[in-house]
């Protein structure tokens, strides 16, 4: 029996890695898909996405036309001849494609972040990829969701795999799947004998690995960024935000002395990072945090941290490994509601500043 898991990010990575430790699954059984992501570890066996593989030229596109029958070929030579368990974190078109391969015997459900804390869902959830792409709910002909709409349908998409839902919640009354999460908070409407809480492997190899072999101890740490795709805001109220924070901050004994400022990925710059500028025109000794390693990994290997951010589900990680969790977005002058009211406990957990 192979076990096939999805991957797309740092977070999906570490909770599929954590669920194959946790159910001992043996190395030779398992198969990573990567999408957009490279995979920083080199134990098991790992093949692009079939997007990545088979569908970046056009040439490729017309040979591969039928996706869903050309991914079941992409697929079958990598099993071996044997049927799979496949662990996906959301009902993606590929990962539909997946679960409906005719040698799936069985699928699971792994937490990936935000999604796997919302405690409602409607219909733009169910619909995540199309609504994100802006089709709505009616077409006129020979417009570009008219077309959209065809061209799925020419290349194999038929009604019944379209009509599966995009969001875990759909599946939580099926028999004999799983949820596998850190923390109880995920997978709210789950029943808690389908919710699998996987043990951190703190003190694992890989875990360090995935951390740079980097770790704090009695910390503070300042996540940058303004998560403006979750609230329209322009970036001028964060750094009024920021502002605004430091004393109060201060006054709590949050901060003290020093910060680790944690960037945003690919920033190289540091002389024209607004965060660190504005901590250390306020008397503040800053270290840029390095970016070779997984956030969450880092979180794990680090103890009785003060972790400060504005909307970003790193916060509520930082809260479910041990640490003390720290929100600016209530000194925002503008609070428009995001999709993080939606989390189950998120405002429970995060200390709002």
């Amino acid at each position: 029996m192979k076990h096939i898991f999805t991957v797309h990010s740092s977070i999906t990575f570490l909770v599929a890695y954590s669920t194959i430790k946790h159910l001992s699954l043996d190395k030779s059984d398992v198969l990573i898909i990567s999408t957009n992501y490279t995979i920083p570890l080199d134990d098991y066996k790992v093949i692009p996405s079939f997007t990545e593989a088979r569908t970046s030229t056009l040439v490729q596109k017309l040979k591969y036309f039928n996706v869903p029958k050309s991914f079941d070929s992409y697929l079958t030579p990598h099993l071996e001849g044997e049927a799979f368990t496949a662990y996906v974190d959301l009902m993606s078109y590929f990962q539909k494609i997946l679960i409906t391969h005719n040698q799936c015997q069985a699928f699971h459900f792994i937490e990936e972040g935000n999604s796997a804390y919302m405690a409602w869902d409607n219909d733009k959830d169910l619909t995540w990829e199309d609504y994100t792409g802006g089709m709505t709910y009616r077409v006129n002909f020979i417009e570009s969701n008219y077309i959209k709409s065809v061209t799925r349908a020419l290349r194999g998409y038929n009604l019944r795999l379209i009509s599966l839902p995009y969001h875990y919640m759909a599946y939580v009354n099926f028999k004999g799947i799983n949820f596998y999460a850190f923390s109880n908070n995920a997978f709210y409407n789950v029943s808690p004998d389908k919710r699998i809480l996987l043990k951190l492997p703190k003190n694992d190899t890989n875990i360090k690995k995935l951390a740079g072999g980097h770790f704090l101890n009695d910390a503070t740490i300042w996540l940058d960024g303004s998560n403006a795709r979750y609230t329209g805001l322009e970036e001028s109220y964060y750094y009024d935000a920021i502002k605004k924070a430091i004393p109060l901050l201060k006054e709590k004994g949050v901060i003290k002395d020093k910060v680790y400022a944690k960037l945003r990925p690919g920033i190289k710059d540091i002389s024209t990072n607004k965060l660190v500028s504005i901590l250390r025109e306020n008397d503040l000794d800053v270290e840029v945090m390095p970016n070779d390693l997984i956030l969450e990994a880092f979180f794990m290997q680090s103890n009785n941290c003060k972790i400060i951010g504005v909307l970003t589900a790193a916060l509520e990680y930082a809260h479910v490994f041990g640490h003390e969790a720290y929100s600016i977005y209530g000194l925002f002058e503008k609070q428009p509601p995001t999709f993080f009211d939606r989390m189950t406990g998120f405002w429970e957990n995060i200390i709002k500043i």
